[in-house]
């Protein structure tokens, strides 16, 4: 917000112009630091001889963001072959960073325990993969290792040598990672990060996107295809970013997850309580929008899907222990008593 009234101070209050200068300084000196973890990382792969693939935030906000430090980050993820993978966890321990105690990493997941740099206060994900081993959008060739080295650019980061992901395998990643968060942790503010990632690359590359090399790799993975959909959909409607209609209705008919019904539906959820940031109330709650998710993106007819949401609202199918009958039985019973006390 600071860069953007740069131009036009007299038109922000008073009161806000050393807070958002402050803000901005902030995000500047966390911002270097991460970067400097990130050299740290990058050196300790070079000295086992990997050149590691930057992901997520430390990748794009350095191509594709106006300036760099209005990506805000949480942690730092790079990717490295699984035969690979020991290798460089050893060299980054070597180096001083701890792994987090009392975790394991379990089979078929997609990286390792999280790293700590204890003087920069960082945290950094190793990838082996994209996604976990029992994720669908690991089980076609979109994110298989062969394509992933063959949809991998050679770059730098601060003069050394590093791996990105090509625009198009970038921007089915960021979507696909996207709808995932959704679905599994809850609609959270953290999540418009990946709108904007999107809507930068778009504004960037767009022009220069090869679709038809994109389209191809959707051919045998529905979920990334519908997950691309709801994203490009979603930001083209609201005038967020430029995707040809002809490229939607190619992107759409890869996949019958989301017909016009789930996509009006999962627009109002992301309007109300992503981007409006909307409280959540007594009677929807963020728990109540990760079922409608998950029942929207489920496999069946549109129909089905549609006639089920009340019945999964009430008994969640994947929340036994949190919703039965009994629950809510006494859920509505401490309701009613409360309505009781407020009457007298």
């Amino acid at each position: 917000m600071y860069r953007a009234m740069r131009g036009c101070p007299e038109k922000v209050p008073p009161a806000w112009r050393d807070p958002l200068l402050s803000a901005d300084l902030t995000a500047q000196v966390r911002f270097g630091n991460l970067c400097e973890a990130a050299v740290e990382v990058v050196d300790a792969c070079q000295r086992v001889g990997v050149r590691p693939t930057l992901l997520k935030g430390i990748s794009i906000s350095h191509q594709h963001y106006p300036i760099p430090h209005l990506r805000p980050m949480g942690d730092l993820d790079i990717l490295v072959p699984e035969s690979e993978f020991e290798l460089v966890e050893s060299s980054l321990l070597r180096a001083g960073l701890v792994r987090m105690p009392d975790k394991v990493r379990h089979a078929g997941s997609h990286h390792g325990i999280p790293l700590c740099h204890p003087q920069r206060r960082v945290w950094v994900e190793v990838h082996s993969a994209l996604f976990p081993k029992s994720s669908e959008l690991s089980s076609a060739a979109l994110f298989s290792p062969a394509r992933i080295a063959a949809h991998c650019v050679a770059s730098t980061f601060l003069g050394r040598p590093v791996f990105r992901l090509t625009d198009e395998l970038q921007l089915a990643y960021i979507a696909s990672s996207w709808i995932r968060d959704l679905s599994r942790n809850q609609i959270h503010a953290s999540l418009v990060l990946p709108l904007l990632d999107a809507i930068y690359l778009l504004k960037a590359s767009g022009k220069s996107l090869d679709w038809d090399r994109l389209l191809a790799g959707l051919d045998d993975n529905e979920l990334a295809a519908a997950s691309l959909y709801i994203m490009l959909a979603y930001l083209s409607r609201r005038g967020l970013a430029a995707c040809p209609s002809p490229v939607l209705s190619r992107i759409a008919s890869r996949q019958r997850i989301i017909g016009a019904w789930e996509r009006i539906i999962i627009d109002l959820l992301l309007d109300t309580y992503l981007i409006r940031g909307r409280p959540f109330a007594r009677f929807f709650n963020n728990w109540t929008a990760l079922i409608v998710l998950n029942t929207l993106l489920a496999r069946g007819s549109h129909l089905r899907k549609l006639l089920a949401l009340p019945w999964n609202i009430v008994f969640p199918p994947s929340l036994p222990n949190r919703y039965s009958v009994r629950f809510h039985a006494e859920r509505i019973a401490r309701i009613l008593r409360g309505t009781g006390r407020g009457r007298h």
